[in-house]
């Protein structure tokens, strides 16, 4: 089964999602952009939370950070802590393979040993002035990427599915599974189009969300029972006591 990733923008929220079965806390601003950085302060509480086993909630998810735009991370990529086991940079304005390649080896350099590098693909790579996701993916599969996430940088409403037709999308699952890489799925994505996506043979190794969360739109606050359904529904089949579908609304 894929695994859930929520993305929260404060501690309250961070502390919400820890409560829930719920395999990856993605920490980011969505009102500044697809991968806008929260303030570091907010990643050294975090971290300093999950590293008392005493706390409720404890916190057994993996923490994930973006980190800006390939023009803005350096200002914070220095500050996160060893806590943090992923961490993103957004490809916008690179439209070079040699570019793009400099830009993750300069990450890397400045992430700590314990922060895996996740390489980024924009479905919408027009509107972010970046390279076409099947050349990212062929890129970090040559370098040796263990993971990457396809997103939208511009958030409009329009999903991946929007950008990218059903056999585009396969053929970077194809890419990702042949070179064992995993592939995670986002950009405005609700249960309905990844049950759609479902049927037509996707099946990404990872869930990635905000929008489908929140009360109303990306921007505000988390629901808890929205939250709860894609928990439910993610991890269907992974306890044999389930027995039926939980009928949460979800859009």
């Amino acid at each position: 089964m894929p695994d859930l990733l929520i993305s929260v923008r404060s501690f309250v929220e961070y502390q919400t999602v820890a409560a829930e079965a719920v395999e990856m806390i993605d920490f980011k601003e969505p009102r500044n952009g697809p991968l806008s950085p929260v303030d570091p302060s907010l990643w050294h509480r975090a971290a300093a939370w999950k590293r008392n086993p005493t706390n409720i909630p404890s916190v057994s998810a993996t923490l994930s950070a973006a980190l800006g735009e390939s023009n803005d991370y350096r200002a914070v990529v220095d500050k996160l802590p060893k806590e943090f086991e992923f961490a993103k940079v957004g490809p916008s304005g690179i439209e070079s393979r040699d570019r793009l390649e400099q830009l993750w080896e300069a990450v890397r350099r400045r992430l700590m040993a314990t922060t895996e590098l996740v390489a980024v693909a924009y479905a919408d790579h027009s509107a972010a002035q970046c390279l076409k996701p099947i050349e990212i993916f062929e890129l970090a599969r040559h370098l040796g990427f263990r993971r990457c996430l396809l997103d939208t940088f511009s958030k409009t409403g329009k999903t991946t599915f929007d950008h990218l037709s059903i056999q585009e999308i396969l053929e970077l699952q194809r890419l990702s599974c042949e070179s064992g890489m995993k592939w995670g799925l986002a950009g405005s994505l609700t249960w309905k189009l990844a049950q759609q996506a479902c049927r037509e043979g996707i099946h990404p190794d990872c869930y990635a969300l905000r929008g489908d969360v929140c009360s109303v739109g990306r921007t505000s606050d988390l629901s808890i029972e929205r939250i709860r359904a894609w928990v439910s529904k993610v991890g269907w089949g992974k306890s044999p006591q389930a027995t039926q579908t939980p009928q949460l609304p979800l859009r």
